[in-house]
Parts: structure tokens; C-alpha cells; sequence
């Protein structure tokens, strides 16, 4: 697989980066470079390997309970509202 310039376009925009026309080629290279190195995954031989599901029936689950939030950790926020942190909207 071999990133393209176009691509590169399309990928800065998508994360909202500001490549200059000037690092197009610097980012392709770099980009090739990263995806070159993730391919070289595909020749690790896994067959000895047993399934990573072993790992979860070891971990421990802790009950979900619902207790009374400590007054002064709400004393240092910000903003408050019916008791819970009012934090900015990070969604668009």
C-alpha cells in the first residue's frame, strides 16, 4: 500500500492539520515509512500464540455502586449544576 499525495490531503484534513504544500511530500514519506513498518506485522508468526481471551476471564469486575460525591471535591469546581460538574461540550 503506498499513500498518495491526495490521500495525505485527505487524511491532514480529517484531523483538522495544517500541512503546507511544502510537507506534502515529507508527510507521504513519512506515512509509507509508519504503514511499511505495520505491515511487517503480517509476517509474525502467531500460531503458537494462544487467544488474548485467556487474559480476560482473569480480570476481576468491581460492582457498580453509586455513592455520595465528597462535598469538597465539588467545592473546587468551576461550575456546578444539580450536584455534577458542568464541563465544556467537546462533540460538535
Amino acid at each position: 500500500m503506498s499513500v498518495t499525495e491526495k490521500d495525505v490531503r485527505k487524511v491532514s484534513h480529517l484531523a483538522r492539520i495544517r500541512v503546507d504544500d511544502s510537507e506534502i511530500a515529507g508527510v507521504r514519506d513519512d506515512l509509507n515509512e509508519i504503514l511499511g513498518f505495520v505491515e511487517q506485522l503480517d509476517e509474525v508468526d502467531c500460531t503458537q500464540i494462544d487467544d488474548s481471551l485467556q487474559y480476560a476471564a482473569s480480570l476481576h469486575e468491581r460492582q457498580d455502586i453509586v455513592i455520595a460525591c465528597n462535598p469538597a471535591v465539588m467545592s473546587n469546581a468551576s461550575e456546578k449544576e444539580c450536584n455534577m460538574f458542568v464541563v465544556p461540550k467537546v462533540v460538535g
